[in-house]
């Protein structure tokens, strides 16, 4: 059985959304009684329109094996959604509000109550806020060396901090930036730190150093911990899903800046993997170069760790770069091989049990077992949107199907 984190508590992140408009639910026939359910789960999947990704947001007694986005609410475009406790939450970056909904006793979606953040110039595309409790959140936008606290029981603003600027998020060369917040026991929160980079043109730099924030809530205050041990990576842990533990991982943005960059003065392998210690720094006695463990050209992510075990997907060293470096991400199309790697004794052989589904990403954590969504798979898996939930160290079964969309997001409120 997969246990329960004791180190963190974790935000999942999605992907930034518009809310245009609050539709409700579909309308069922009011003459038919509404059953009541003790429990409430909620998914959120998107769908791709001439106009762009749409987003929406479903309440179910437990995850149905079907998700249909016709039978969910509208969310529009452009919103990140998360939740926290019994309720759930979009953030506005076009508008800059808060929006928390609550799902009632029948499964019913209504919004609850709006904060506004434009008095605090908050906008545009943010991760998700760290919640210390019921009364208090925060926003982090390093970039612009704030963090505003704001109390999600009373939805009201209570204080904007001036912090440390996140180093590098001026530069249009690196792009410094933050995502996921992650609630250590101590009451401390931490950001892994990761680099855009441009997508296109020439490219010559990226941090060589890894990085994280940590911001103290008793004392205001946000520091930056590098480990040069390895270049800069990602700004997601990867979570080892048999204990909670975290860990630093590589980002494929360095991984595309490394292979046009073209450097010639030694720098820190940009495969390292790290370890996140309780309190969010680095774990000093730990760390692997997953590069040069498997002989690969570049290393673009690991999904997730089981014990002594990394399920890691890179590229091989026979791969044939693509000189347009706009034509990177196009480059990688079937190219990317996986491997189950063995954290101690170094030996590692190919993963197939995630192959099919295409690309494979962390959606939820439930009743203390891990959920995937996932796009582009082949075979019978081709054309469909799967949510997978993990049984064991590399096997998985679906549990639900999402029809016309991916699924980005699951979670438990009651």
């Amino acid at each position: 059985m997969i246990m329960k984190s004791n180190l963190f508590k974790k935000y999942i992140p999605l992907l930034l959304l518009t809310l245009v408009a609050f539709t409700g639910c579909k309308k069922d026939d009011e003459t038919t009684p509404k059953e009541e359910s003790k429990t409430a789960e909620i998914a959120v999947t998107r769908v791709n329109t001439p106009g762009g990704r749409v987003y929406y947001m479903g309440a179910y007694s437990a995850l149905p094996s079907v998700l249909d986005y016709k039978d969910m609410i509208e969310l529009g475009a452009n919103v990140t959604v998360y939740s926290y406790g019994e309720n759930a939450y979009a953030w506005n970056g076009n508008a800059s509000t808060f929006t928390k909904y609550s799902v009632s006793s029948t499964l019913q979606i209504t919004v609850a109550d709006v904060l506004s953040f434009a008095s605090t110039g908050l906008s545009g595309f943010f991760g998700p806020p760290a919640f210390l409790s019921e009364t208090k959140a925060y926003f982090f936008a390093l970039s612009e060396g704030k963090v505003i606290e704001f109390n999600p029981k009373t939805m009201e603003l209570t204080q904007i901090i001036s912090v440390t600027v996140l180093p590098g998020s001026s530069d249009a060369n690196i792009k410094a930036r933050t995502y996921n917040t992650y609630v250590t026991t101590g009451g401390k929160i931490v950001l892994p730190i990761d680099a855009e980079m441009p997508a296109t043109g020439d490219v010559k730099q990226f941090p060589q150093y890894a990085q994280i924030a940590i911001f103290d809530p008793n004392l205001n205050t946000v520091t930056y911990e590098n480990d040069n041990r390895m270049s800069m990576g990602f700004y997601t842990f990867t979570k080892d899903v048999s204990n909670g533990d975290y860990y630093y991982r590589p980002s494929s943005n360095i991984a595309r800046a490394e292979t046009y960059a073209d450097l010639t003065t030694p720098y820190p392998t940009t495969g390292g993997f790290l370890k996140a210690n309780a309190d969010g720094t680095f774990n000093d006695d730990f760390f692997l170069d997953l590069k040069d463990s498997l002989d690969a050209h570049s290393i673009l992510s690991v999904i997730y760790v089981y014990g002594t075990k990394a399920v890691v997907q890179y590229l091989p060293s026979t791969f044939v770069v693509n000189p347009d470096q706009g034509q990177w991400a196009a480059s990688l199309s079937g190219k990317s091989q996986m491997a189950l790697f063995d954290m101690v004794t170094g030996e590692y052989e190919p993963f197939t049990a995630l192959t099919k589904y295409g690309t494979v990403y962390s959606v939820g954590n439930v009743a203390s077992q891990e959920y995937y969504g996932t796009f582009g798979g082949t075979g019978d898996a081709a054309g469909k949107y799967y949510v997978l939930r993990q049984t064991g160290p590399a096997s998985f079964e679906v549990a639900a199907e999402a029809l016309g969309g991916s699924c980005i997001y699951y979670a438990k409120l009651r």
